[in-house]
């Protein structure tokens, strides 16, 4: 005797025709389990299957949710990138040296350099070390960005880069979605099967107890 995700088969009533649960794909084991019928097919198995649906549904519909804190996340980053925006601005400086590369970055893909540079403002010349996105040379003209204080600061960042760190939370916010319910429907799954084995042992139990069958067909 043969119990197997919950269906029991048996060689004696299945003359070897009846494949389980361990053969079939998943589809075609959902199907047997949702509308099939059969003295072995138990009510929790049914609850089983029609749960895995309702599992499947909702980690797709996680995604309406995940959207919506993505969306939060988007427009508060873009009021500060805006505000960022309004309080910077670029002027126009020249490098005192060769440009080098920035320490902290080092190992970065996208590795910045930095520069030396000297810039006139409010009618005297400044000098600042500034981080420029291409190697410059001494004498050069860069670009650097200026804060509302007159300090060197960073170039604000974009519309593109809001979207990047919301694409990213919509992400983390749907996986952390779909694991919680992943955790969910192992619980649902884990209980349907202890109910299922009770119901197994109860109705084993019975059959001994009334001298069902034959010594060698008992479990």
């Amino acid at each position: 005797m043969l119990r197997d995700h919950g269906i029991m088969y048996t060689n004696a009533a299945d003359h070897g025709t009846q494949p389980s649960s361990a053969t079939m794909n998943p589809i075609r084991w959902w199907v047997k389990c949702a509308f099939g019928r059969g003295p072995l097919l138990r009510r929790a198995d049914r609850i089983e299957a029609w749960g895995l649906v309702v599992g499947f549904v909702a980690v797709i519909a996680a995604a309406v949710p995940a959207m919506a804190v993505g969306h939060v996340g988007y427009a508060a980053r873009a009021q500060t990138i805006a505000a960022e925006a309004a309080s910077r601005h670029p002027v126009n400086a020249v490098a005192l040296g060769d440009s080098t590369a920035s320490p902290t970055q080092a190992e970065s893909p996208s590795t910045s350099f930095l520069a030396h540079v000297r810039w006139n403002a409010q009618g005297s010349a400044h000098e600042d070390y500034s981080t420029v996105e291409q190697p410059v040379r001494a004498g050069q003209s860069v670009r650097i960005w200026l804060d509302d204080a007159g300090k060197v600061t960073t170039p604000p960042q974009t519309a593109d880069d809001a979207r990047v760190d919301a694409a990213g939370t919509v992400a983390i916010a749907w996986l952390g979605f779909a694991a919680l319910i992943g955790v969910a429907m192992a619980m649902f799954r884990a209980a349907v099967g202890r109910a299922r084995d009770r119901r197994w042992d109860r109705g084993l139990e019975a059959l001994v107890d009334d001298g069902g069958g034959s010594a060698a067909q008992r479990p």
